[in-house]
């Protein structure tokens, strides 16, 4: 009877040990040995195993989140993404993981989808878990900033930076974000602690470089733009600004430089930063009268985005020039040609060349006299010849300072000569005086005709 009597109890208590000794050590160990497989990469095997246990044992937790792991570096983030969500309905505890590990990994499969809103839902359940966590504080601050919620960026930036002080990525977007605001004091305080805390933050020196260059302080700002260029991501522009600076110092060929390097830096990479650098490029030779120069920015702006700003027109405001080679060799040959240019316009107004000075490499000063056979009875006269190659409108106080140069050479006139037309107060100012303007269109016609004599 005893024996009867304990016999089907024995048998209910060997089963419920076979099950806890499935349950918590043999399917454990299992599984333990296929996440083995899978931190060693062998995800091809790990997913066949994990399929064949799901079908015949049923599927636990901790499979289906193997399985999620597999798809996740696998790259096949939609169905990881499946997995995942499973685990988090069964809504058990597993063996293997945690539930923060997992909604961890959903985050990291829906920002790789471009999902930011399912994204932010898993990384607010995170800060629930685990109040105060900057990191997962952070990720909603970046998140917000690119969907464009600057609001709610700056309110978890914030909060990333009092769970930790020291956040050196939260306080250099904070000043980012300042800065566009307009509320200079505040950008400054945490750019400023931001390169105090690591000294290689390109994002804050960038930004401090911009204030400091807004406020007129261009020695500073070219110093913080020096060293946020040693970043990839803001090389580019900081060649770009630093060019900028040196143009309001007057500073021209440092100006020119650091044109020069944000455009070769840009090829290839940022098509919209090589547009803008080229047009401050050409913008800056126009100022400065290297009109050809000029013109080859402005085209290779044209071929890539015609209607960039005002290209086609400031393109069809010089097309004379554009369209004319003779103007061209003007405007750009080197000196031992362009002084055989100058001769022959001077032969072609009738005088004779005595002395030729170059004035660096856009002002000319020559001293002619009428030829011999135009007045051959009278002592010839002294005239001032003043060209210019740069195509600079030039108005009357250079004129002026045309007739008191003439007067201190003894000549008894002057004829300034310049690539384009000059502006009416120059004009008027002639008038009734020994001064003979040549520019745009004259000038063109002459160097026509010169290249037909010749």
């Amino acid at each position: 009877m005893k024996i009867t009597f304990f016999t089907p109890g024995f048998i209910i208590i060997l089963i419920a040990l076979l099950f806890l000794y499935y349950r918590f050590y043999r399917r454990p160990k299992q599984l333990q040995k296929i996440y083995e497989q899978i931190l060693a990469d062998d995800t091809r095997n790990s997913i066949r195993d994990l399929k064949a246990i799901i079908i015949k044992q049923g599927g636990s937790i901790d499979a289906h989140f193997l399985l999620a792991e597999c798809y996740r570096r696998e790259r096949n983030y939609q169905m990881a993404i499946v997995e995942y969500r499973y685990c988090l309905n069964l809504n058990k505890k597993p063996f293997l993981t945690t539930e923060k590990e997992i909604r961890e990994a959903l985050v990291e499969c829906y920002l790789l989808l471009h999902k930011e809103d399912e994204a932010l839902q898993q990384l607010f359940e995170l800060t629930r878990i685990e109040q105060g966590n900057a990191k997962n504080l952070l990720k909603i601050a970046k998140i917000f900033y690119a969907l464009g919620n600057l609001e709610q960026a700056v309110t978890y930036f914030d909060r990333t930076v009092k769970a930790d002080p020291v956040n050196i990525e939260s306080l250099s977007y904070l000043g980012m974000i300042m800065f566009h605001a307009n509320q200079i004091k505040e950008a400054i305080g945490y750019l400023t602690r931001a390169v105090k805390y690591d000294k290689k933050n390109y994002r804050a020196y960038y930004y401090l470089g911009r204030i400091y260059m807004d406020g007129r302080d261009f020695s500073k700002a070219i110093t913080c733009f020096e060293a946020s260029q040693a970043s990839p991501e803001y090389k580019i522009r900081a060649f770009l600004q630093k060019g900028s600076c040196y143009s309001e110092m007057n500073e021209i060929e440092n100006a020119l430089n650091e044109y020069k390097k944000s455009i070769a830096s840009a090829k290839g990479k940022d098509q919209n930063l090589l547009l803008i650098t080229r047009y401050a490029l050409g913008d800056l030779f126009e100022k400065n009268g290297k009109l050809a120069e000029a013109i080859e920015q402005w085209e290779g702006i044209y071929k890539t985005k015609p209607s960039y700003k005002d290209v086609a027109q400031k393109l069809e405001k010089y097309h004379a020039l554009r369209a004319d080679d003779n103007m061209k060799d003007f405007l750009v040959s080197p000196t031992p040609i362009f002084d055989g240019i100058l001769f022959d316009i001077v032969k072609y107004l009738g005088y004779q060349l005595l002395d030729i000075k170059h004035i660096g490499t856009s002002i000319i000063n020559i001293i002619a006299t009428p030829q011999a056979t135009v007045i051959r009875y009278v002592k010839r006269q002294r005239i001032y010849i003043k060209v210019y190659r740069d195509a600079k409108s030039l108005g009357v106080d250079a004129i002026k300072n045309l007739v008191e140069e003439s007067k201190a050479l003894r000549c008894i006139s002057a004829i300034c000569v310049s690539p384009v037309n000059f502006r009416s107060d120059a004009n008027k100012f002639t008038t009734a005086r020994q001064i003979r303007l040549i520019g745009g269109d004259e000038l063109a016609a002459i160097l026509a005709e010169v290249k037909k004599i010749s």
